[in-house]
């Protein structure tokens, strides 16, 4: 917690940013080709660092490994805000949670839209470092496992409708790049419904278009109807980008 730390409020937003931008920008898709398979990713498929076009370079494995490490940095950008900005609770309230949950309350934390505010902050930095890399000259994936971590560890109740729908979605049209921005269009909606605290609902906005703005060829290549589908059970490197 800040005070704890004796750092002023604006420090430690300050801090989040950097922070969360510099470890969201660790291109993990890169580093898995290079140091597994000895092969830079950015040279091969559709060049695009992100989950699908590991899957479809170097199997099912390589994929998941992307998958889990880009959501782990959304994941834990979300655990570092809640531990530098908890939420404010009462004595009895904060004695009723779980150890786990006590790391987003406090009963000398801060008031709620402040919390608030640092776990947007910390997701929206996390994001763009994940889509703007400096390591890898400002380029990156188009966020959608770094977004999915977030998601998990910050707006729990949203799995239920957000995951069957991308899973069915890809099976159904072999398009990882429709699901994904189905999704981005799902996901205000559903936080309107089920967290409608106003920064979390700016935020939901805000990564939807971004999200969206990111997918800009796959929506031009759909268009034209040349999108390449995600084969299930194959191995062949695509020759345009799909998805994350």
């Amino acid at each position: 917690m800040l005070a704890d730390l004796h750092i002023p409020l604006w420090a430690g937003f300050v801090f989040l940013v950097v922070v969360c931008y510099f470890v969201g920008a660790i291109p993990f898709s890169l580093i898995v080709g290079k140091l597994i398979y000895h092969k830079d990713l950015r040279t091969m498929g559709s060049g695009n660092l992100g989950t699908t076009n590991a899957l479809r370079c170097f199997g099912p494995v390589a994929g998941a490994l992307v998958l889990i490490l880009d959501g782990l940095k959304g994941a834990a950008a979300v655990y570092l805000a809640r531990w530098l900005f908890p939420q404010m609770a009462t004595p009895a309230f904060f004695e009723s949670l779980s150890k786990l949950i006590r790391l987003a309350y406090s009963t000398q934390g801060y008031p709620r839209l402040t919390a608030h505010w640092a776990l947007v902050t910390a997701s929206v930095a996390t994001i763009v470092g994940h889509a703007f890399s400096p390591y890898i000259k400002f380029k990156g994936g188009k966020a959608m496992a770094a977004t999915g971590g977030i998601v998990i560890a910050m707006f729990p109740k949203l799995l239920p409708i957000l995951v069957p729908v991308f899973l069915i979605l890809v099976f159904v049209t072999h398009y990882v790049s429709v699901a994904s921005l189905t999704i981005a269009v799902l996901l205000p909606l559903t936080m309107w419904l089920f967290y409608p605290s106003l920064p979390f609902i700016i935020f939901s906005v805000a990564a939807s278009l971004f999200v969206i703005w990111l997918h800009r060829s796959n929506i031009a290549r759909l268009r034209a109807g040349t999108e390449n589908k995600l084969e299930f059970g194959r191995n062949k490197a695509p020759v345009d980008e799909n998805g994350d």
